[in-house]
């Protein structure tokens, strides 16, 4: 297989468990991979088989790390498991591609507020989709991993239909990164790092080239929720000069009314004022976290029960690609 468009419907792949999965349809593409909708030899049921292909300029691929922390996830109490896809299978890493097989999931946030009118989601959608990534952050964090890509596009939702239709799940974990040693303390931080990440999400300490900790992942979910429910969007919505975006995001820090500007958001502005106070090294109390959205959303008289946004819509099935 020398390009992801070889890939047809009825091709086969065998994973290291030795089951034979076979494409239904693409999913979707992404520059590096491709997701497909696959049936599987051991129970004909449906699964999401997203596929790398090799990059010659790297000497790894971004499935190994994501192989990795689903592995980890799948070993917690199912309480603690509950936001991340189920791993079936994976292949060894190839000359010329790896794959792994995981849950088969419904249509990503980025999607869903893309098909709203205004495209945003409602408060009462926002507002329920803002405590349930937060919860997958806590527990990616928990794992020992932050995340460095947190957007709408990498939490998606679960199929239509089913049991987990509502519950909101975390994707796309190539470029997390271990932050926990084996002993459970945090590393020492690297002096200098690379851009990682989506810069329209990414943290004020990601554009000054620091080490990343678990305040970055929730800085970017911050930012998340503004581009979710807010019509006016994240002040560098369209801002492509880093140097800028890193200014406009030290000014936000400094004036959080210009992320969050009703009256009714106060507790909101007070998260933003809380990571910026945060270091590489600090615990983050999701808890409080969780209850101010609650009370902001109790304020307006959301009820965060359903029905939700997915549900007034339809659409097929989305799990991003690499």
């Amino acid at each position: 297989m020398s390009t992801l468009s070889e890939v047809q419907d009825g091709a086969e792949f065998i994973g290291r468990l030795n089951m034979t999965f076979t494409v239904i349809r693409s999913i979707s593409h992404g520059g590096y991979g491709a997701v497909y909708e696959v049936s599987c030899s051991k129970d004909d049921g449906r699964y999401a088989l997203k596929l790398e292909k090799r990059q010659f300029s790297r000497d790894h691929y971004k499935l190994m790390m994501e192989v990795q922390v689903l592995k980890e996830a799948g070993e917690r109490p199912e309480n603690a498991r509950r936001h991340f896809p189920t791993l079936l299978d994976n292949s060894d890493p190839l000359p010329n591609h790896m794959f792994m097989v995981m849950s088969l999931l419904g249509r990503s946030l980025a999607d869903i507020k893309r098909g709203r009118q205004g495209k945003i989601l409602s408060p009462n959608t926002g507002y329920y989709c803002a405590i349930q990534s937060l919860e997958a952050v806590r527990d990616l964090h928990d794992l020992g991993y932050i995340h460095r890509d947190i957007k709408p596009g990498n939490f998606v939702i679960g199929l239509p239909r089913t049991k987990n239709q509502n519950t909101v799940y975390m994707v796309d974990f190539g470029i997390a990164r271990r932050f926990l040693g084996p002993d459970g303390k945090i590393r020492n931080p690297r002096k200098k790092t690379r851009f990682k990440g989506t810069v329209r999400f990414a943290s004020l300490s990601m554009h000054e080239g620091d080490d990343l900790g678990r305040k970055d992942d929730c800085e970017s979910w911050m930012y998340m929720i503004v581009d979710l429910i807010d019509q006016d969007k994240l002040p560098w919505h369209n801002v492509e000069d880093k140097r800028r975006l890193r200014r406009l995001k030290h000014d936000a820090q400094k004036a959080p009314k210009t992320l969050f500007k009703k009256d009714e958001e106060q507790e909101l502005r007070e998260i933003i004022v809380y990571l910026a106070g945060l270091h590489y090294v600090d615990l983050v109390d999701y808890a409080w976290m969780r209850e101010m959205i609650k009370r902001v959303a109790k304020r307006i008289s959301c009820s965060l029960q359903e029905p939700y946004d997915w549900q007034l819509m339809t659409g097929t099935t989305s799990t991003s690609a690499c």
